[in-house]
Parts: structure tokens; sequence; C-alpha cells
């Protein structure tokens, strides 16, 4: 994708390929999952608060523009260590957009 505004790339999606472990959520499972995550910056369109905030140097101040979200997730199942199914509901993004 093209530079957003700020430089950077824009807003996308993009995936990991990690261990259950590696997730952090205590399940046991060595099994490998595709991760997705929004990362990315997004256009802010020219406001007043915006011009008052980039003058008073609070870049990224809450408020501050739109931010790069999950729009949609999507569940992901895997096998723990004791051969039983789980199911993380919304765990990784499907898609993204700039929110905010």
């Amino acid at each position: 994708p093209p530079p957003s505004p700020r430089g950077g790339p824009r807003c996308q999606l993009r995936s990991r390929t990690l261990r259950v472990r590696e997730l952090g959520l205590g399940y046991p499972s060595e099994e490998l999952v595709r991760f997705s995550y929004c990362w990315g910056g997004c256009p802010s369109p020219p406001t007043n608060h915006g011009l008052v905030l980039a003058r008073l140097g609070a870049r990224g101040a809450p408020g501050g523009g739109p931010c790069c979200r999950p729009s949609r997730y999507e569940d992901v199942a895997f096998l723990d260590e004791g051969q039983r199914w789980h199911r993380l509901r919304q765990l990784s993004a499907a898609a993204c957009r700039c929110l905010g």
C-alpha cells in the first residue's frame, strides 16, 4: 500500500504464525496458529482541532486522529496438549479500518 500522509505505511492487516503458548493466554499447546493484527497509519483530515494539537506538539494525543483498528475479527481453534479442542472467539483481526 502507498504511504500514509504521516509518512508510514497505511493501515493494513498483518499476520504472524505463533505457538499457542506464545499468545500468553495460559493454554498449554505447541500448536501453531495464525494471528492477524492491524498495523500502520491513518490519514487525518485537516481539522482545527488537529491543527491546534500539532501546534502544541501533542501529536498522537487522545482525540488527535483516527487509529488503525480491527473492524472485523475471526475465531481461532486449536488442540491443547491433552488433545482437547479450544476455540478463542474474536482472537485474530480479519479486516482493518481507520477508526476514530
